[in-house]
């Protein structure tokens, strides 16, 4: 037979069999969700600079200058030469005029910031920081006067468990909730300023973020 030559198509490797297209091929890609995906986390300048002013506006603001803070702590130390001095130039014993009524007039301002405090605390309200701290303030000094004052035994005995059995636990809970106001009041700013953080970084995100329902795609 004779050998019949072939052309350069018929050469040609056949090419291979197309794998069926699978369902998923022929499904429409979301480019919205790629794009979505894509977008870049929101940069943060803008959300440090909120969190940052309203940390400040809700941080209690020095309602004086510094100079003042150390002024009063130099009066206070110039005061201990003075205590050093009373102890060698007062009596051991002193006849005081009005006795009665400086007992009075303390204990009567002692029982209207107690009513305060209290009427404060069953209000609810957030000042109640400064009339708890004056509270237990008085009530450490009434311990105290009570106690360096008594003139028997008996007087001794009964200042003695006045204050350690009401007016000390009574003045270390009254100090106690002054301590705590101040404590939830800086909670509260924190958890503001991640709130407002939270709120920025999301608002922005949607910004920057394609609409899904683009009709154009």
């Amino acid at each position: 037979m004779a050998h019949i030559p072939r052309s350069e198509d018929d050469r040609r490797p056949d090419p291979p069999a197309c794998a069926p297209e699978s369902p998923a091929a022929e499904l429409p890609i979301d480019h919205s969700t790629e794009s979505a995906h894509a977008v870049e986390p929101p940069e943060t300048p803008r959300t440090e600079r909120m969190e940052g002013a309203l940390t400040r506006a809700l941080r209690p603001a020095p309602v004086v200058p510094r100079w003042i803070g150390w002024l009063i702590i130099a009066v206070g130390l110039l005061m201990l030469p003075w205590v050093a001095g009373l102890v060698f130039i007062l009596p051991t014993r002193h006849e005081a005029a009005h006795y009665g009524a400086s007992w009075i007039g303390f204990d009567l301002a002692l029982c209207g910031m107690l009513i305060r405090t209290g009427w404060l605390a069953q209000k609810g309200r957030e000042h109640i920081e400064l009339s708890a701290a004056m509270t237990g303030t008085l009530l450490l000094v009434d311990a105290w006067f009570d106690v360096v004052t008594a003139d028997s035994h008996r007087e001794l005995a009964i200042a003695l468990l006045f204050a350690f059995c009401g007016e000390l636990p009574l003045a270390a809970f009254c100090l106690w909730v002054a301590g705590r106001v101040e404590f939830r009041r800086q909670r509260r700013a924190e958890a503001m300023s991640r709130l407002v953080r939270q709120w920025s970084a999301r608002l922005s995100y949607d910004r920057r973020s394609p609409s899904a329902e683009d009709p154009e795609r």
